[in-house]
């Protein structure tokens, strides 16, 4: 039989437990709530390619002509990025159904492979011809803020890690 102290010295135990579980529960709950309200307050939102591409061209004030050339350029951007990624989906198929035989063909892997960076190949000189007329028709002014902007990382801490890695 148990004795009245052994009773109470589980008991204190089993009570210091249960508040110390409370008391780093709440820790790292405010710890947590103060890293979404941080995030929030600092918010620097991670845009796709296309919306990112627009947020450096917003700041030049682009003519009629200018704007039109513009979104002829992220014409070429989404439909030859879309077909390029389809392509190269059917072509990684292919590539994870060779590596899953039980003895691969090197020669076609090595087909496969370079038929997938041949794609991708053709879609950079597509945007990049795509890019070159669209830089074209900026005047010089709007060329010199362009290349300020997208040098320019967006905030400092970036800035510095962008200058560390990047020298």
């Amino acid at each position: 039989m148990t004795s009245l102290v052994d009773t109470g010295r589980r008991t204190g135990w089993r009570a210091r437990l249960v508040w110390i579980a409370l008391a780093l529960s709440l820790t790292l709950n405010v710890f947590f709530v103060g890293g979404l309200l941080w995030v929030r307050i600092n918010e620097h939102p991670f845009l796709p390619p296309l919306e990112r591409i627009e947020h450096f061209v917003r700041p030049l004030g682009l003519t009629a002509d200018q704007h039109t050339a513009f979104e002829q350029f992220l014409r070429v951007i989404r439909l030859h990025g879309r077909f390029t990624r389809e392509t190269d989906r059917s072509l990684q198929d292919q590539i994870w159904i060779e590596i899953a035989r039980p003895t691969p063909d090197d020669s076609t892997l090595a087909r496969l492979t370079d038929q997938v960076y041949a794609s991708r190949e053709a879609f950079q000189k597509e945007a990049s011809g795509a890019l070159m007329d669209f830089i074209k028709t900026l005047t010089p002014a709007q060329r010199a803020k362009m290349a300020r902007l997208v040098r320019r990382p967006a905030d400092e801490a970036t800035r510095r890690l962008f200058y560390i890695v990047v020298p």
